[in-house]
């Protein structure tokens, strides 16, 4: 269309748009300064700064006086509905995770409980069910205070269908969707794969807040990231990008579930590292005693660590010399074993990276460990919300038409 001839109404559709970026920001991050949601929005200082004071004035918003970097600032902090919440799951092969949470990050429950290997989907979302259910009676909430739900899974999604495709470590789930949970839940839900959740909560909760562009490696029974460009979880074309996995370290190992032979997974998963120490020892060796074993330095746990740990740093570095991230979050449970996986991975990455890609990224351990998925869920279950069914305030030009904002 060109400039001088915009259909009637476009200005004000636009300044409503912004008006919900700026709130679903403040929703998902909680207060910020006017700088900080400009950075994020991608919204001019002027256009925010104009669109804070209009919704101050209808009792939206308040603003508070702070300093930022040694500079006075404006704090905009959202007035909302106290009672509604957004949910997060984390289904994974042996555990549900559960978050229960307030805008701006404020838990009002969490939880992690133990499934048996191959539980049926159906089986697995009865048991999520009865655990919201008791979670929600626990904090005085019942499910018409639930504005989203959101459920990773471990594997990838094809957006373009919405199902998960093959590649999961849970076979049961293949070519379910987000329709199937919402009928099993008995509420609107989406799924999301478990690394992007898990990168999207260290942004919001963790190692990498403030940074743009990292990678998220989750490293479990399989082994996935999420990616952040320039501020935004980037997923491919058609939704499954990060599964380096799936990526070969060694063309003559052995056969791995995708069809291939030597992909990380098959060098690197929790559940090789546990059979190598298995092996090693003569005996079964639970993922709780690798940790502990771990953080004695073990010789023999230690050994087998560091060869997974070389393994990931050598694929991690094929995927930063590509992207050229700032920053490397190491999450999952073999993050639990901290140090000794830490320093192995950055070895790896050091000796496969380019110099100027090891020079400038930095690789670190998850600060939220095994609860990553389930908050990164809970935080995109804000961003999938209607930021104004969170709302308290008052309405002028429409903004909170229709939309039921009152305490419940």
């Amino acid at each position: 269309m060109q400039r001088g001839h915009r259909r009637p109404g476009s200005t004000a559709a636009l300044r409503l748009s912004n008006e919900r970026a700026i709130l679903q920001d403040l929703l998902t991050h909680g207060p910020s300064t006017q700088s900080e949601l400009a950075r994020r929005t991608r919204l001019s200082n002027g256009s925010v700064s104009s669109i804070v004071r209009s919704l101050r004035g209808r009792g939206v918003l308040e603003t508070s006086d702070t300093v930022s970097s040694g500079r006075r600032a404006t704090l905009v902090t959202p007035r909302v509905a106290t009672r509604r919440v957004a949910v997060g799951i984390d289904l994974g092969r042996s555990h549900i995770g559960l978050v229960i949470a307030k805008p701006g990050r404020e838990l009002l429950a969490e939880r992690r409980v133990r499934i048996p290997h191959g539980t049926l989907a159906e089986e697995a979302l009865g048991q999520v069910r009865a655990l919201l259910t008791e979670e929600l009676r626990q904090i005085d909430r019942g499910d018409e205070d639930i504005v989203a739900v959101v459920v990773s899974v471990p594997g990838p999604i094809d957006r373009t269908t919405g199902r998960v495709v093959d590649g999961t470590i849970l076979p049961e789930w293949v070519g379910r969707s987000a329709e199937d949970v919402s009928e099993a839940l008995g509420l609107d839900a989406e799924i999301c794969n478990d690394a992007d959740a898990g990168a999207i909560a260290e942004r919001g909760w963790g190692a990498a807040s403030g940074v743009d562009d990292f990678l998220y490696v989750k490293i479990g029974t399989g082994i996935g990231v999420g990616v952040f460009l320039a501020g935004a979880n980037y997923t491919g074309a058609f939704g499954i990008a990060g599964e380096i996995g799936h990526s070969t370290v060694d063309p003559g190992g052995g056969h791995c579930r995708c069809g291939n032979r030597g992909c990380l997974e098959t060098v690197a998963s929790v559940p090789v590292v546990l059979q190598h120490l298995s092996d090693a020892l003569g005996r079964d060796v639970t993922r709780e005693e690798l940790n502990e074993l771990a953080a004695s330095e073990h010789r023999a746990t230690v050994r087998v660590i560091q060869a997974a740990g070389l393994a990931l740093g050598q694929s991690i570095a094929m995927a930063a010399n590509t992207l050229g991230p700032r920053l490397v979050v190491l999450g999952g449970p073999l993050s639990e074993t901290g140090d000794v996986l830490l320093e192995a991975v950055r070895d790896g990455f050091s000796r496969f990276a380019i110099a100027p890609v090891v020079e400038a990224t930095r690789v670190e351990l998850s600060t939220l460990g095994e609860g990553a998925s389930a908050r990164g869920a809970a935080t995109m279950a804000f961003e999938h919300g209607d930021a104004l069914a969170y709302m308290a305030g008052a309405d002028e030009g429409g903004l909170l038409s229709g939309v039921d904002i009152k305490n419940r």
